[in-house]
């Protein structure tokens, strides 16, 4: 088992060591707690479109799904979301960026405030982090190898890497690769991160089972591809809940030897399909798979007891899936 870094349990404090104020500092004294879920939960709340009830999804203004225009147009909704997972322990806050690409947000209606969306995204995230926590720029797949194929490689890699450079002009602290279905778009993204010089947090997601990702990779694989191509901490997010996730986290863990970083969801699948966004559930009738948050205090001592580097969580993790997290993962007991 490949673990070169030591647990370590990390006191909450209200502002950051100056000497601890980077991720690769935060990596080595870890586990970090990350934050939960924004786009799921602020459609619970109000603020963002489902895009269940669009004939067509992405074919003009408002017809996104789970797109971040919130950013400009509710900016107060995105902001006390922030201000919620700060108070439940979160250490690093996510600019909400996910989506944040040109391709998709034009397919939304978007197109013309791509730049606005990111930067406003990450001037929230900043402000309400102050020297509380990091801030991390998120950058989600493109959805043009789902649909095109890999020939749209060369296109998606464009959109990415316009969008690490608007996250990077912005100020994020280090990139949150994730979400990403296919490992051949995770290797254009990561291209494009080292381009950047920021440093990068790279997930992959896995449906409709554990096993591989959309193009056949195993996590193991998967694992030795992002660490080799200069991840600071390797893993998976969203799609499992986290007794689902912890097979294929351990098998990542084992391949490599950088931190894993994990961000389970908060819903749960079943033994035929390990994907909860391939349940019929899947976008409207969620509570009806919601686990409850002891299964995020039960990662997190699991996480804490096996050094995991990065741990958060995904879609369905508000701030009280996070508190139970973090308490568990400081935690002296056991």
């Amino acid at each position: 088992m490949a673990v070169p870094w030591a647990p370590f349990v990390l006191t909450i404090s209200s502002k950051l060591d100056p000497a601890m104020n980077s991720l690769r500092d935060r990596l080595s004294r870890g586990p970090v707690i990350g934050d939960g879920g924004y786009l799921i939960e602020l459609e619970r709340r109000g603020y963002v479109d489902s895009g269940s009830g669009r004939e067509r999804v992405g074919t003009g203004r408002g017809s996104g799904q789970f797109t971040p225009e919130v950013a400009i147009e509710n900016p107060d909704a995105l902001r006390q979301l922030h201000r919620e997972f700060l108070r439940a322990g979160s250490q690093v806050l996510q600019a909400l960026t996910f989506f944040g690409t040109r391709e998709k947000l034009g397919r939304a209606g978007y197109g013309a405030q791509v730049e606005e969306i990111n930067a406003a995204a990450v001037r929230l995230a900043k402000e309400v982090a102050g020297e509380q926590a990091l801030v991390a720029g998120s950058v989600s797949r493109t959805q043009l190898v789902e649909r095109e194929g890999t020939e749209a490689l060369g296109k998606a890699r464009d959109h990415l890497a316009e969008q690490i450079r608007l996250l990077k002009d912005a100020g994020v602290d280090f990139l949150l690769l994730e979400t990403f279905f296919h490992l051949a778009e995770m290797k254009v993204a990561l291209e494009a991160a080292a381009e950047s010089g920021l440093p990068v947090v790279a997930t992959m997601s896995f449906r409709p089972v554990i096993s591989q990702c959309s193009d056949g990779h195993s996590p193991a694989e998967c694992a030795r591809v992002m660490a080799d191509m200069g991840a600071s901490a390797v893993g998976a997010n969203c799609e499992q809940d986290p007794p689902r996730m912890l097979p294929l986290l351990r098998e990542m863990r084992d391949a490599v030897s950088v931190p894993i970083a994990a961000q389970p969801a908060a819903f749960r699948t079943t033994d035929q399909c390990h994907s909860f966004t391939r349940l019929p559930e899947f976008p409207d009738s969620l509570e009806a798979i919601q686990i409850p948050r002891q299964a995020f205090a039960d990662f997190g001592r699991i996480a804490r007891q096996e050094a995991f580097g990065y741990v958060g969580g995904c879609c369905g993790c508000n701030a009280a899936y996070i508190r139970v997290l973090a308490d568990a993962v400081h935690s002296h007991d056991g």
